[in-house]
């Protein structure tokens, strides 16, 4: 896998330069069917790129190095390139390389390299250095993307650092475990790391599709080898297809030692979206466990967006003590081989129901609002998150929010939330794509 990226490097550097263009707002990756939809591709290397500054705001009674209250703030400079080479329809490689800078007043502590230096253990690659971290600055570059795409006929495959979504739910998603994110991240889905895999796409007819993806991983991280381990990789089969207003997929495989299956259903309902998927996982040991998911969206005449969710894990961290042990010891002593083989690929949740809300209207033209709340039924937690979003200019979006919580009495577990309940989380950002 790391002589691919070193391929893919060597290419763009021997290829012609092409007028830049703007950067989309969402991942390059398209099925094959919806790129040639398009019309026929122009061949050449084009340049994308992105410039984002984020602040965030927290604090907390509990500084782990002190003991003591601290307020914890942070600020992300980041810079991307974006390089993409296309040739006609049948050929795509597209890179996405970061250079951050991240400042501020509480460096070098565990609460930081909780949140903005999380490891990539067990990775087939490591494509993250770090060339510089003091009690001030923090400066990393890193390959966020890289990937190959040939599409020949009716199969495509893409290879090499990408990320593989599954399922229609918004804010969870149960089939969605090879990248699981939590709907509390400031960054959305499109900043998550994504998996070093291979997969493969078939399109059996213009509404039916069957792929399989084989995401490889290594055993006990840097241990000097980047061999393939076979216990710690996972292969997932899917197939969707389409019928009339209703597009049902299935998957199965074998992820982070689990036998897993499931099965997302959508359709259209009054005008406005219905979906419901399921998830079953079978691990090597511990009990077996299912999450699922149902939720509705709409958007009214009047622009007003819509979407209602219920999400239930059975895993959750208060109901399964083996998982608990691991992340608390996770986060004490870090990742080892002993925790990561419970932890990989979970939907960390403290409890097993909860319920989301989300609305969306447009203030003005150019300014947009947003809401978003969760109750946590267990932990009697509630979540909520504003946030305005303003595009002065067509590729410059200006994002504030808040993220806060409160626990209302009586709880009989703790809450995900808690760690909200009198220190909201303040975060702003300004992206200026190129």
């Amino acid at each position: 896998m790391i002589l691919l990226y070193f391929l893919l490097c060597v290419l763009f550097l021997c290829a012609p330069a092409a007028a830049p263009v703007r950067a989309a707002e969402s991942d390059a990756a398209h099925s094959a069917i919806e790129e040639q939809a398009a019309g026929p591709a122009s061949s050449g290397l084009s340049l994308k790129g992105q410039a984002k500054n984020l602040f965030t705001y927290f604090s907390t009674d509990a500084y782990l190095a002190t003991g003591r209250a601290k307020a914890l703030a942070a600020d992300l400079t980041r810079l991307r390139l974006s390089p993409e080479l296309t040739v006609s329809d049948w050929l795509l490689v597209h890179v996405d390389y970061d250079n951050e800078i991240i400042m501020g007043g509480y460096l070098k502590s565990p609460e930081f390299d909780m949140y903005w230096r999380a490891p990539d253990y067990n990775d087939l690659a490591d494509l993250s250095w770090e060339p510089y971290y003091s009690k001030d600055i923090y400066y990393r570059h890193a390959v966020h993307r890289a990937y190959a795409k040939l599409v020949t006929g009716r199969l495509t495959t893409t290879v090499g650092r990408q990320q593989v979504r599954f399922g229609s739910g918004r804010l969870w998603n149960p089939l969605d475990i090879l990248n699981p994110i939590s709907p509390t991240t400031v960054e959305d889905a499109g900043e998550q790391k994504g998996i070093d895999a291979l997969r493969l796409e078939h399109y059996l007819t213009d509404t039916t599709e069957a792929g399989l993806i084989f995401d490889g991983k290594r055993k006990n991280n840097r241990d000097g080898s980047n061999a393939v381990s076979p216990d710690n990789s996972n292969i997932v089969g899917r197939i969707k297809t389409t019928l009339g207003k209703t597009e049902i997929a299935a998957l199965g495989g074998r992820i982070a030692r689990r036998a897993t299956g499931g099965i997302d259903a959508s359709t259209i309902v009054l005008d406005g979206m219905l979906r419901g998927s399921m998830l079953y996982s079978d691990p090597e040991d511990g009990a077996s466990f299912i999450l699922a998911s149902a939720g509705y969206e709409y958007t009214f005449a009047s622009g007003l967006y819509f979407l209602m969710e219920y999400f239930y894990n059975q895993n959750g961290l208060n109901f399964n003590d083996d998982l608990r042990a691991a992340y608390m010891m996770s986060r004490i002593a870090g990742v080892n081989e002993s925790n990561y083989t419970t932890l990989a690929n979970q939907f960390l949740t403290y409890n097993q129901h909860y319920a989301g809300l989300a609305l969306g209207i447009d203030i003005t033209p150019l300014l947009r609002g947003e809401l978003f709340t969760i109750y946590d039924f267990q932990g009697r937690g509630v979540f909520v998150s504003p946030s305005l979003r303003y595009n002065p200019f067509e590729n410059i979006d200006l994002i504030a929010g808040v993220m806060a919580a409160g626990i209302l009495p009586g709880a009989a577990h703790s809450s995900d939330f808690e760690i909200f309940e009198g220190h909201s989380l303040i975060f702003a950002s300004m992206a200026w794509y190129f």
